[in-house]
């Protein structure tokens, strides 16, 4: 009885780090770290795929919930039909690294895999809710295809947007904009555009085919027009249509950098 009472002692003081120990226990895991430019993405919500005729339009969508290097957090809330809030907060380290714990840990999320490019190939890409993940140098990334719950995917983007505790409502105030012409739909929404007023030409910059930098009210005012209508939305400037989309760096999904200088 001695000798199993001994035995047990020993194995208490094992956990506890040993009897010369102070109290501090003895990490198993390798520390929280992350890239700390402003372009890098620690962690997103997405939903990828979809049509091919959707690749301009998509440059105005907004992943759900995105973590970047430099501690921003953006997100999406949708108010309700064709009217979708942006939020952002700057969190701490201390932030992040649990909400990041609790992914690894209470959320398994590296027991999940991608496995959405195993479908069978079609004609239109299956539209698809991923995650992904890149701290301590490593990118991992997993996919609704890879044997999530019914409902991990919203439990974990909750998670992510409740890691701020103070939100702001996002306004941007530069943007890249681009415009395509498009034939005229009847059953899509339209919205004038008055070019001399606004000293932005829809026919000049659908014809040069390049995105430009604007800084001036054009931005709030094409942001909110976008933000509260439907997707297909044309703009009318004279007798043509457009489709019109405004990038901003560290919030739209693929947004090229701001201009330097």
């Amino acid at each position: 009885m001695k000798r199993l009472v001994y035995l047990l002692g020993g194995l208490i003081l094992a956990a506890c780090g040993g009897g010369g120990d102070t109290g501090t226990p003895v990490a198993n895991v390798s520390p929280i770290e992350w890239d700390r430019s402003p372009a890098t993405i620690v962690f997103r919500a997405d939903v990828e795929g979809g049509s091919s005729q959707d690749d301009f339009l998509a440059r105005n969508e907004i992943p759900p919930c995105t973590v970047y290097g430099d501690n921003r957090v953006v997100w999406t809330n949708e108010l309700g039909p064709f009217e979708t809030q942006v939020l952002w907060d700057k969190v701490t380290d201390d932030q992040i690294r649990q909400f990041v714990t609790d992914l690894q840990i209470n959320k398994q999320f590296y027991n999940y895999s991608a496995k959405a490019n195993l479908e069978p190939p079609s004609s239109t890409s299956p539209v698809v809710e991923t995650l992904t993940l890149f701290v301590n140098g490593k990118n991992y990334k997993t996919d609704a295809f890879g044997g999530w719950d019914i409902d991990y995917y919203r439990r974990v983007m909750d998670s992510c947007k409740q890691i701020s505790t103070a939100p702001v409502l996002f306004e941007p105030t530069a943007a890249w904009v681009s415009v395509v012409a498009v034939e005229y739909d009847p059953n899509a929404p339209i919205l004038p555009w008055d070019s001399p007023a606004s000293q932005l030409n829809l026919a000049e910059l659908a014809a040069s085919g390049e995105r430009k930098w604007i800084t001036d009210r054009n931005v709030p005012v094409l942001w909110n027009m976008l933000r509260t209508s439907p997707p297909r939305t044309q703009f009318v400037e004279g007798e043509n249509q457009y489709h019109i989309a405004l990038e901003v760096p560290g919030v739209t999904r693929s947004a090229p950098p701001a201009p330097s200088g």
